[in-house]
């Protein structure tokens, strides 16, 4: 799907809640109210844009409802509120799920489908990600050079090519070997395989 028409899924979220009872500029993004011509300048350009309290992530792209997981993509880098608030998606404090990206906690629905694309759950921590999918270890503000590539995964794991990246520390592997059988090593080096 292109980012254009999911941006319009997002402005326009029929099944959104945040919306109900609230004046048409009532949006806010990461915290923030839009300022009016922010606000004008989105309807110019996508049309309609439902009230409601939203997160978005200018490096990825990726939004929400607040408190909520990923819901779909924009394009990377639009003039909207930052920073990208650790409790956007209704954790923030590690308890949830413990796995951060762009400095937000995942919400347990978007570890689930990353585990459901890449066989096992992201491993809990810090990590960047880019809007062309790229990922590494974030250390504070920090990023740490790129292990590997999203998509790239994604359409191996799809394709059933072979496939392997480790965790930082080298104690942690997914992949998908030649035959096919998806694996991952745990941190204590336990193996486990999956059809």
């Amino acid at each position: 799907m292109n980012p254009i028409r999911i941006a319009g899924l997002w402005l326009g979220l029929a099944c959104c809640p945040f919306g109900a009872g609230a004046a048409e500029t009532d949006v806010v993004v990461n915290h923030s109210a839009l300022a009016p011509d922010t606000l004008a300048q989105l309807r110019q350009r996508f049309g309609t844009v439902r009230a409601g309290h939203y997160w978005y992530d200018a490096d990825t792209g990726a939004w929400g409802p607040e408190g909520g997981p990923t819901a779909g993509w924009l394009a990377p880098g639009l003039a909207l509120p930052q920073p990208l608030p650790a409790n956007a998606s209704g954790g923030g404090d590690g308890r949830l799920t413990g796995v951060f990206i762009n400095g937000r906690e995942l919400h347990p629905l978007d570890v689930a489908g990353l585990a459901r694309l890449f066989g096992s759950a992201p491993w809990r921590g810090s990590w960047w990600v880019d809007g062309l999918g790229n990922f590494g270890l974030r250390r504070g503000t920090l990023r740490q050079p790129a292990i590997g590539n999203l998509w790239q995964l994604a359409q191996r794991q799809g394709r059933r090519e072979p496939f392997a990246i480790a965790s930082p520390d080298g104690k942690q592997f997914l992949g998908r070997d030649s035959d096919g059988v998806s694996f991952a090593t745990g941190s204590r080096g336990e193996r486990w395989s999956a059809p």
